[in-house]
């Protein structure tokens, strides 16, 4: 039984990515409401989540003394940043007849109001777009939960332009959630998660694939600042 769990181990270790990995992947928390999502870092200043995420920045303007942080780490030794801009994909706020075609340009882009030393977290790097069958790592916090961000692998089934679906149960905080590619040089950012559905019995996620749509969303918010 020791020598069955220890090699268990030793395959977890092999097919999922360390924290340390990952340490560009926070929590963005609105100090006056229970809602987060998570998001990942895409230069010092910068944070890529999820269009729909936007709503907790909108809230927290609102409430008086209230802000939205992005909080790297876990609870003991967490470091915060804070969020002072957000800008969305210009064509997510676009009426689309289908949902699925709006999930495509779910992504935005964070601001915050200092670098994150390289030192704590370096940006992530993007890598090409979503293969189908190959296999996604998704990383994301939970809600309030001050673990270290839940890890696992999920395999790509549909990749449809824009638009990633994925093989894994996924909950509610897990919005903005960046998806990876693990490669012999280290982890390539690929997709953001936006929504969960399923397809008969089976639980599926779908993700927004970034290596068209951040680019440019990027480029444009860099340029306004």
């Amino acid at each position: 039984m020791k020598s069955r769990f220890l090699t268990f181990c030793l395959l977890l270790a092999l097919t999922s990515p360390a924290v340390a990995e990952v340490s560009a992947v926070g929590r963005l928390e609105n100090t006056s409401t229970d809602q987060t999502c998570t998001g990942a870092l895409v230069s010092p200043r910068h944070v890529l989540t999820a269009a729909h995420c936007i709503g907790a920045l909108r809230d927290a303007e609102e409430a008086e003394e209230a802000q939205v942080l992005f909080r790297l780490g876990a609870e003991q030794g967490a470091r915060t940043f804070a969020v002072i801009d957000s800008a969305m994909h210009p064509f997510y706020a676009q009426p689309f007849a289908n949902n699925s075609r709006k999930l495509r340009f779910d992504i935005a882009v964070m601001t915050l109001s200092e670098d994150v030393p390289q030192e704590i977290a370096g940006p992530m790097v993007m890598g090409d777009e979503a293969r189908v069958g190959e296999k996604l790592y998704l990383v994301s916090w939970r809600g309030g939960n001050p673990a270290p961000p839940r890890q696992r692998g999920c395999t790509v089934i549909d990749g449809r332009p824009g638009l990633v679906t994925f093989a894994c149960a996924v909950g509610g905080g897990e919005s903005g959630s960046p998806l990876f590619r693990k490669t012999q040089s280290g982890l390539e950012l690929v997709a953001v998660l936006s929504s969960r559905a399923s397809r008969g019995q089976q639980p599926i996620g779908l993700a927004t694939d970034v290596a068209l749509r951040l680019p440019p969303l990027l480029r444009a918010v860099k340029a306004g600042e």
